[in-house]
């Protein structure tokens, strides 16, 4: 079953987050970068620019007539010897060019050359060295360098340039910036593998679900944990509770956000839950004799994590609970109910006869011994007849005598037939069905008017077809609203410790794959009608 999340998942949040950073860093970076690096290229520049106008200025010597091819030849192997030079120029004391070499271009025209400005020339003939001055440079240059050419009496013979095109300095530029560009979609690559591994171990970490999803079926969970009637303790390897649901926080009254963080000692003093630390072996059904306001068992098993001991989880059950409800499953207290009823008929006749005795009416004890008797043996040899199951049977005349006793007529079918041994369901699922059908029907009573003749129909019915039960009274019936909630746990209108009947019924039946119907007239009675049908897999 594949674990997906319906918004974004692990690998596409971390990713966004990684690529997210990366283009903030590489924003900085390349701003900062380029920053330095065309500060630092404007320096080389500049460097380069005024060391050449200071050579050639050092070293030149202007003349006129033939020395002027001297002056070119030295100057060009001066210009292309030295790199970072776009253009060369060379002026005499007038300012007028008499050499001029485009190392781009590859042109020298020195009519292309304006003549230096005065008052450039007057700057630089009070100068020692050389200048830098970007508003004087030729057209389409961007950055020059200016200096002196002097004679050794320190007169000023001409003037040399040496300058960049503006070209040259975008084209650094935009080299930097791509080298940058190129480091940063490196580093989104490696950026973009690395959220993928972490997103990978992430997801390994939690079971192969997305993280809003394991928070999802993890809030489910605590919901469900929650919601169990047993109670659930957790503490970890410092004996520190990391986990209580509300039966557990109840059964111990404990105030279940006081003790979360706890140490065990602090709030359970006699608690021995934490023996499974160091015995390491689960302990079962322990009573906690420590709590006197709850009778409370309790199993502990220690809680492993890649082979060592990490905490240990103990489960609460209501041990007073736990026997009712046992007793109610195995049929036990109906039978005990129906044998105290029979018991107590029984001692009410006893009675009567001995009155009888006492007043010297033998006759009369004789009569009603026999009466009594044809009685009762005609009633207990009807339910014997039909019903061969002697549980069931049982259940069914102390039924009898205790409907005797409230004054209610209970009958059983005449058709009604089960054998010794059914395939259907085991005796104490019949007992729970039938004893707490015929208690509630009982109880219907309490609510009927008594001008009336109470009746309680059983019938139980057994074929090769299946097995149908039911239990029909003439009480006041249940309204619609009632009817829809008589099957849910703790559903009764006879107060705290009720309400579990019928709920067993229901659960019985669901388990064995039966079918129940309820039919219910107001002012008229209840019929239940439970049929359970033969299993096609068995043999007929």
């Amino acid at each position: 079953m594949e674990k997906r999340s319906t918004g974004h998942t692990v690998y596409q949040q971390i990713r966004r987050v990684s690529v997210l950073g990366i283009l903030v860093a590489m924003v900085l970076a390349t701003g900062a970068g380029l920053w330095l690096n065309l500060a630092q290229e404007r320096r080389v520049r500049d460097d380069t620019l005024t060391t050449a106008v200071q050579a050639v200025s050092h070293t030149l010597t202007i003349t006129d007539g033939d020395d002027a091819e001297e002056i070119e030849e030295y100057v060009d192997r001066t210009v292309h010897g030295i790199s970072g030079i776009d253009l060369f120029a060379v002026y005499d004391a007038d300012g007028t060019p008499v050499y001029f070499c485009d190392v781009v271009l590859g042109q020298g025209d020195t009519a292309t050359l304006a003549s230096l400005d005065d008052s450039l020339r007057q700057v630089l003939n009070q100068r020692e060295g050389a200048l830098l001055d970007n508003a004087t440079a030729p057209k389409g240059a961007d950055h020059c360098a200016y200096a002196a050419v002097r004679r050794p009496d320190g007169t000023v013979k001409g003037y040399v340039m040496a300058g960049l095109y503006i070209s040259s300095i975008r084209s650094t530029g935009l080299r930097t910036l791509g080298v940058y560009l190129l480091i940063g979609m490196a580093a989104l690559g490696v950026g973009t593998f690395l959220s993928l591994r972490l997103a990978q171990r992430i997801k390994q970490d939690l079971l192969g679900y997305e993280p809003d999803a394991f928070r999802d079926l993890f809030l489910r969970r605590m919901e469900l944990l929650d919601a169990l009637d047993e109670g659930l303790l957790a503490i970890d390897r410092e004996e520190h509770i990391i986990y209580i649901n509300r039966a557990a926080a109840e059964m111990l009254s404990f105030d279940r956000n006081a003790v979360i963080g706890k140490p065990l000692s602090e709030v359970y003093p006699q608690s021995t839950i934490p023996r499974v630390l160091h015995t390491r072996q689960p302990e079962y059904n322990i009573g906690l004799e420590s709590l006197h306001h709850v009778r409370i068992l309790s199993d502990r098993m220690p809680v492993r994590r890649g082979g060592q001991i990490v905490g240990a989880v103990a489960i609460f059950r209501n041990r007073t609970e736990v026997a009712n409800l046992a007793r109610e499953l195995t049929g036990v207290q109906h039978i005990v109910e129906a044998m105290r009823a029979y018991t107590h008929e029984f001692m009410n006749k006893l009675h009567v006869i001995l009155g009888l005795l006492q007043l010297g009416e033998y006759h009369r004890a004789e009569e009603y011994v026999l009466q009594l008797t044809q009685t009762r043996a005609l009633s207990v040899g009807r339910i014997s007849q039909s019903i061969a199951e002697p549980s069931v049977a049982a259940l069914l005349i102390g039924k009898s005598c205790r409907a005797a006793e409230l004054g209610v007529r209970l009958t059983l079918d005449p058709e009604s037939s089960l054998g010794a041994e059914t395939h259907y369901l085991p005796p104490s699922g019949l007992i729970t069905i039938l004893g707490n059908l015929i208690e509630n029907a009982f109880d219907a009573f309490g609510n009927a008017p008594s001008d009336t003749l109470h009746e309680i129909g059983v019938s139980v019915r057994e074929s090769e077809r299946g097995l149908i039960l039911s239990v029909d009274d003439n009480a006041c019936g249940m309204p619609e609203e009632v009817r829809e909630h008589i099957f849910e746990r703790g559903s009764t209108s006879k107060g705290e410790g009720h309400g579990t009947g019928l709920f067993l019924v229901k659960s019985i039946v669901d388990a064995y794959g039966g079918e129940i119907r309820v039919e219910s007239t107001q002012g008229v009675g209840s019929s239940f009608i439970i049929t359970f049908r033969p299993n096609p897999a068995e043999p007929q």
